[in-house]
């Protein structure tokens, strides 16, 4: 074994992701069996996805009225603690911690960066403007949707279109925070020409960018929306359905899947759905949804 601790927790952490990757090949992405059953050696984790809890009381996620459903009992108090450290909580990270008062700097400073890349000779040569994020950075829970439209385009801040309204509904009609208490950000830093798919090549080029942007804010919790998201974080193929509803794992940072706020504006009947995930989220941050109001 290596002499210095470093050293050997580098050789744990390969050893183990080398694992995962071979049981990801092999079509295994999940484990059932909690961590806090029994001690996890560093050695043995099994720790990807966290499975996750039934739904109290679903609702539709904007302010349409919500449908009357039966739910079963509510799950037993343990349920609703928050995910469980995982193994990589300090080391997945190549930098390190960001004081606060600090953050705001660090993160004007890859803001300029950001405005001036041109890895990507279509993207900017056809935006208005870069754009980067906005919120506390601070903030404990940061959402991260694919790349901005044409509103986004104009003012120069994420999620301002009507996929924005919708998205602000879920944050504070839903969740019953305000939207200034969240990060908000996208894959991609530049609008795609008529709002396409980004291409492989651009999620490449802007993933080095977000990154950093959680690695200063440290949020502790993630909301990754829709596929591109989850796709690029999470480093996986597989298909929406199958990471919604459950937890899993941006570098230590406990990482929750839902459906784009514009994937909803199309489809409105999977709102029951991404209010479900949200309520798995605010379970885990100790949230309660605000009281309706009466009409």
């Amino acid at each position: 074994m290596p002499d210095d601790p470093r050293d050997e927790r580098s050789v744990l952490i390969r050893e183990v992701r080398q694992r995962l990757e071979s049981l990801r090949r092999a079509g295994i992405d999940w484990f059932p069996t909690p961590l806090a059953a029994a001690p996890v050696s560093r050695r043995t984790a099994q720790h990807v996805v966290v499975a996750a809890a039934e739904p109290e009381t679903p609702a539709a996620v904007a302010a349409t009225p919500a449908p009357t459903i039966t739910t079963a009992p509510s799950p037993p108090p343990a349920s609703k603690q928050a995910p469980a450290s995982s193994l990589f909580d300090a080391a997945d990270f190549d930098t390190p911690l960001v004081p606060p008062d600090e953050r705001l700097a660090q993160l004007a400073a890859l803001a300029q960066e950001v405005a001036a890349c041109e890895r990507c000779p279509i993207l900017a040569s056809t935006r208005t403007q870069t754009v980067f994020g906005s919120g506390p950075p601070t903030a404990r829970l940061m959402f991260v949707g694919e790349a901005p439209g044409a509103d986004e385009d104009r003012l120069g801040l994420p999620f301002v279109g009507r996929a924005g309204m919708l998205l602000t509904d879920m944050i504070t009609k839903g969740m019953g925070l305000r939207r200034d208490e969240v990060y908000i950000a996208n894959v991609l830093k530049s609008r795609p020409p008529e709002n396409r798919t980004p291409e492989a090549s651009e999620v490449a080029h802007c993933l080095p960018f977000l990154e950093r942007q959680i690695a200063i804010i440290r949020p502790q919790f993630l909301c990754l929306l829709g596929r591109v998201a989850a796709t690029a974080l999470l480093d996986t193929m597989l298909p929406l359905g199958r990471l919604r509803g459950r937890w899993h794992r941006y570098r230590g940072i406990p990482t929750i899947v839902t459906y784009h706020p514009s994937y909803l504006l199309r489809s409105p009947e999977e709102k029951k759905k991404a209010w479900e995930d949200l309520q798995l989220l605010m379970q885990a941050m100790g949230l309660k949804p605000p009281p309706r109001k009466k009409s």
